[in-house]
């Protein structure tokens, strides 16, 4: 079969019933999303009644390789833009068989291949104007909370790995993102610079002869997931969830069939035969043999080798495979009113307490000083209106606003600033880890400027943010001076212009904690137009 061709995939999303006859009513509505992935584009298309579940109708992928450009000379070809701009018309063909047309209901997404190019405006905005589709470059935190969301049901309903360590992973065209989860926690996401295209590259850049390329491949394999393997329990047993086209294929050439909803378990010693005997074909044959595209033969050995590989590390006897797929999950999301769920936010505050840990912060004043902003920014709610994500941004930065100290005492708000923006926060966009690293970096000294140069990059919008927030954590911050969490229950009223902190508990003399106020307030007063009076409840 040629790149050219289109082919149709029905696959087994999660949580998605399966097609059984049309249901066409004036409620039913069409939702569509589209992935510029590494080596192919494919279009997910489904309906819905409004209620979150959707029903997928039709799978569809084109091997267009925009990975291939972006990853050998650092920028999408002219070429390969005018294929990618051709798939994108014939896929607007296809939404309008399906009446497909409200923007509101079609995302179309681009990931490493386009985020990484030199040229990704330029793309963004000659698809923009060729085929009307706005393409949004999705990150690797927005992949993580997708993956975490699809993934999270299966989990919970397996037995053996409701409680275990479990490892998910998805080996892509560009890089390979990983979850680490205890139960249904997460204590470890980040994003591997390790995907198949990549090693595909590898190999034709040493000049190889083919019965080295699995060697070469399994030396960049160990080296890039080492430091995963620090962050797995020792002594503990481990769960491989392996996601991806490359796995399902894989499973089908086991003759294996995977379970319509649920994960299917498969020997890694299987896995291990089939990746062998494919090491010994040339992408040509693999084409011939198998009826697949040359984007998904080029790619096929590396994903599973890594897989493999990371199964072998991780010393694990079985793979568990699921039909879950990105756009099956991106398609549930357009329909999720409340993303920032109480558990997904409990997910992300997971994730900046293991970050606190690393950077040895001193956890008990960290969580006490949270808890106290959490208690502010509830208390003043009437007044700032700011929702449940901006309530988290805060608690997550309250969590690591002291992880400078690391570094050094000297100017460790600019180090805590430094360390959050260059750690994996689970669940955090660019944008919101960005605010949650200027909210920490503005717990003490100046004051948010327009001459700081990334406080003056933020919309306006993000900068009232960072004010609002940065000025309640220095209150919260006030507070616990001491560090001993002497104030625990305070609470909090408006009184003729000033916010009156009344302590509830037995808290002793509170002269430094009043004196720390007087120092500390006056971003919380310039923001807010009110004064900080603290005081003790009567006797």
């Amino acid at each position: 079969m040629s790149a050219g061709n289109e082919v149709s995939r029905p696959e087994n999303p999660v949580r998605v019933e399966p097609v059984t006859e049309p249901v066409r009513s004036t409620q039913v509505f069409p939702l569509a999303v589209i992935e510029l992935g590494t080596s192919a584009i494919r279009m997910a298309i489904g309906e819905s009644d409004g209620s979150p579940s959707v029903r997928v109708l039709e799978q569809l992928v084109r091997g267009v390789s925009l990975g291939k450009d972006t990853f050998t000379t650092g920028e999408i070809q002219k070429k390969t833009l005018q294929e990618c701009i051709r798939v994108l018309r014939s896929y607007r063909r296809k939404l309008k068989e399906y009446q497909c047309s409200d923007p509101k209901h079609i995302r179309v997404i681009a990931t490493s291949a386009v985020r990484e190019a030199t040229n990704r405006l330029e793309v963004l905005d000659r698809i923009y104007i060729a085929t009307g589709f706005a393409v949004e470059l999705i990150d690797d935190a927005e992949i993580s909370r997708v993956t975490y969301l699809g993934v999270r049901p299966l989990l919970q309903e397996d037995a053996v790995l409701s409680d275990a360590t479990t490892v998910v992973a998805e080996v892509g065209g560009g890089n390979t993102e990983v979850l680490v989860l205890k139960g249904k926690d997460i204590v470890h996401a980040q994003p591997y610079r390790l995907g198949s295209l990549r090693l595909q590259q590898l190999v034709l850049q040493s000049q190889a002869v083919r019965s080295r390329a699995g060697s070469i491949m399994i030396g960049q394999i160990d080296r890039t997931v080492e430091p995963l393997l620090d962050v797995i329990p020792k002594g503990r047993s481990v769960e491989l969830v392996a996601l991806g086209g490359d796995m399902r294929f894989a499973a089908k050439l086991l003759g294996i069939d995977l379970q319509k909803s649920g994960l299917t378990r498969i020997p890694v010693t299987e896995i291990e035969k089939l990746t062998n005997k494919l090491l010994s074909l040339t992408v040509d044959r693999i084409m011939q043999k198998y009826h697949i595209e040359m984007s998904q033969a080029e790619t096929l050995v590396p994903a599973l080798l890594a897989n493999l590989r990371l199964a072998q590390l991780l010393n694990t006897q079985h793979v568990l495979i699921t039909g879950f797929n990105l756009r099956d999950a991106l398609l549930q999301g357009m329909l999720r009113t409340n993303d920032w769920s109480a558990d997904f936010c409990e997910q992300i505050i997971n994730s900046a307490v293991e970050l606190a840990r690393k950077y040895q912060v001193d956890l008990p004043h960290a969580r006490h000083v949270a808890e106290l902003a959490r208690k502010l920014f509830r208390a003043l709610q009437s007044e700032h209106r700011m929702d449940v994500r901006c309530e988290t941004l805060l608690y997550t930065a309250a969590l690591l606003y002291e992880t400078g100290l690391f570094v050094g005492l000297s100017g460790y708000h600019k180090h805590s600033y430094y360390l959050i923006m260059n750690s994996e926060l689970f669940g955090l966009n660019s944008l919101d880890h960005q605010l949650v690293a200027l909210i920490a970096r503005y717990h003490r000294r100046a004051a948010p400027k327009p001459t700081h140069e990334f406080f003056a990059r933020l919309d306006r919008d993000s900068r009232v943010i960072v004010s609002r927030l940065a000025g309640l954590l220095r209150v919260a911050v006030a507070l616990d001076h001491t560090g001993t969490q002497r104030i625990r229950d305070i609470e909090c009223s408006i009184e003729k212009q000033r916010l009156v902190l009344t302590v509830t508990n037995l808290a002793g003399d509170l002269s430094l904690e009043r004196m720390e106020l007087r120092q500390k307030t006056s971003l919380f007063e310039d923001t807010f137009g009110l004064g900080v009076l603290l005081r003790e409840a009567p006797r």
